[in-house]
């Protein structure tokens, strides 16, 4: 179909289309994937603290990845996403890099609830990782059980 009233449709469903929030969230998956910084600058914010939130999932041992989700859930001030975030990270890494642990959680500490700072300072000082069930795990997504990881 060629018509001329054919194309104008065509176009006003496409423009409908790339105008919508589905474009946002594709933009926002194309962002994700293609960052090479740590830090990230531009309008999709959330969306893309959602990507790298599965990211993690995916790919438990990026600790790149890890770090990402940090800074972007600090950036949007979303303190229960920064606390499983921090959860997270601890979990995988263990007892493994222990200058790290302790440079995002001083990053990061003054942001996190009394409550969840106390914890994670302390599972940090002792090095054990399972003092952080003491906190609410439903943003953690490696430990909260809805993903594989050993534990």
């Amino acid at each position: 179909m060629t018509s001329p009233i054919w194309a104008a449709l065509s176009d006003w469903e496409l423009d409908a289309e790339l105008n919508s929030d589905k474009t946002d969230r594709i933009q926002a998956a194309f962002e994700a994937v293609g960052q090479e910084g740590l830090i990230y600058r531009g309008d999709q914010s959330v969306r893309n603290l959602y990507h790298y939130t599965r990211f993690v999932a995916r790919n438990p041992e990026s600790l790149k990845t890890h770090v990402r989700r940090i800074y972007m859930a600090t950036a949007l001030a979303e303190r229960e996403e920064l606390a499983g975030a921090m959860i997270d990270v601890l979990w995988v890494l263990g007892r493994k890099g222990p200058a790290l642990k302790r440079r995002l959680f001083d990053q990061i500490s003054a942001m996190l609830s009394p409550r969840a700072r106390k914890v994670i300072s302390r599972a940090i000082e002792a090095e054990d990782h399972k003092l952080l069930l003491e906190l609410p795990i439903d943003k953690a997504v490696i430990v909260n059980g809805r993903f594989s990881h050993v534990i």
